[in-house]
């Protein structure tokens, strides 16, 4: 598919070669022809004009004009050799058609004038050949180096747009790829939680409690339009993610009721702060399942919201099992590291090397996640209250 851009390519090279040589010979002729006449009237006075001389110059040019149009094949049938090679047929070129130039000019001027006796001084007017056609040559070979610098510079242009083009390509490959990824973290959340949640509507319906069971429905459609509402690749305000975290915790607590407390800190400063969706709603649910459920007494999920200086931090606190039962196996449900994981991998392609994430048992008891990303206001009026009670 290639081939007929290069021949084109190579056509319109070809073109632009022949178009500068036109030009040269047109320019460097015409110049030469100037000088001579310039040259000649400065030397002789008027009386000594010759009548013939306007004639024989211009009759000079002309041949110099046609010898140099056999100077042009030579020259480009030596370009592809060595250099010292082809020196060296440049050089006999042009000393063999500087002199066959001689021989016409010394001929046409012995007939124009009748004097016989000019060719003693042969040298003279081959040299005067030889330092024309010298430098017709020199313009002819930077003509040429200039159209192949101007050649070489157009494909590195080339290249480097199809590099470029190559690169726009890569990085969109990438970013397709990583929002196909954040999406599958994404949406890998709700079937999680969807599979607790059902458990607990069978459970409700089991034991007869349609009312409990029908708000629990009600509330999971909510919640689930709100996820999936949310576009994976966008981000939202800190406050409307806690409005979604604080929407499934209801849903939580028409399983424990009274057992589950919760406790926003949220500081005034940032609940404007961009975040990624649905970040901490896995948090949450860990520490539903590991601190909440399995403890009898249940327990309270702290999630607190400060800025230090140009950085959020998140955290994610539960109270964990009483001491009446932190001995007792159901305290220690193995994890299946699903939530933090699932967090931390859309942190990293959200925030490349820009954010932190830790999670440590606390001193007393319970949980403690740690979320540390760059801190993104936008304005939008807020709600929640400082130290909100669920």
């Amino acid at each position: 598919m290639q081939y007929p851009t290069r021949q084109k390519k190579s056509l319109n090279t070809d073109i632009q070669t022949t178009c500068w040589f036109w030009k040269l010979q047109l320019v460097s002729w015409v110049g030469i022809l100037l000088v001579t006449f310039l040259s000649l009237s400065l030397w002789h006075s008027p009386s000594e004009w010759p009548k013939f001389e306007p004639i024989n110059t211009l009759f000079q040019c002309t041949i110099a004009f046609v010898l140099s149009l056999f100077l042009k094949p030579i020259f480009d049938i030596a370009w592809d050799s060595e250099l010292a090679v082809r020196t060296v047929i440049y050089l006999l070129a042009v000393a063999v058609i500087s002199g066959i130039w001689t021989l016409v000019r010394m001929e046409a001027y012995i007939r124009l004038s009748g004097e016989h006796s000019i060719w003693s001084e042969f040298g003279g007017w081959y040299y005067a050949s030889l330092f024309v056609f010298l430098f017709w040559s020199a313009l002819y070979c930077g003509v040429k180096y200039h159209l192949l610098l101007q050649d070489e510079h157009n494909k590195m242009l080339e290249v480097a747009a199809v590099n470029e083009r190559e690169q726009l390509r890569r990085l969109q490959a990438e970013a397709i790829a990583s929002e196909a990824q954040l999406k599958m973290l994404r949406y890998q959340l709700n079937p999680h939680f969807l599979f607790n949640t059902l458990n607990s509507i069978n459970a409700l319906i089991r034991f007869e409690q349609a009312d409990e069971a029908r708000q629990m429905v009600v509330r999971l459609s909510d919640f689930l339009r709100l996820s999936l509402k949310e576009d994976p690749m966008q981000k939202v305000t800190l406050e409307r993610e806690i409005e979604a975290v604080l929407l499934y915790l209801e849903i939580e607590k028409s399983r424990f009721a009274d057992r589950l407390i919760v406790d926003l800190s949220i500081d005034e400063q940032v609940r404007n702060a961009q975040v990624p969706s649905m970040l901490l709603q896995p948090l949450v649910e860990n520490s539903v399942k590991y601190a909440i459920a399995p403890n009898e007494l249940g327990g309270t999920i702290a999630i607190s919201a400060r800025h230090a200086g140009a950085r959020l931090v998140l955290e994610v606190t539960d109270t964990g099992c009483s001491s009446r039962f932190s001995d007792e196996q159901d305290c220690h449900f193995p994890s299946t590291g699903v939530g933090v994981k699932n967090v931390r991998e859309r942190l990293c392609n959200l925030y490349p090397q820009n954010f932190r994430i830790e999670q440590c048992k606390k001193s007393d008891s319970g949980m403690l996640v740690r979320i540390d990303i760059p801190l993104e206001i936008t304005a939008h009026p807020t709600h929640l209250t400082q130290g909100e009670i669920l």
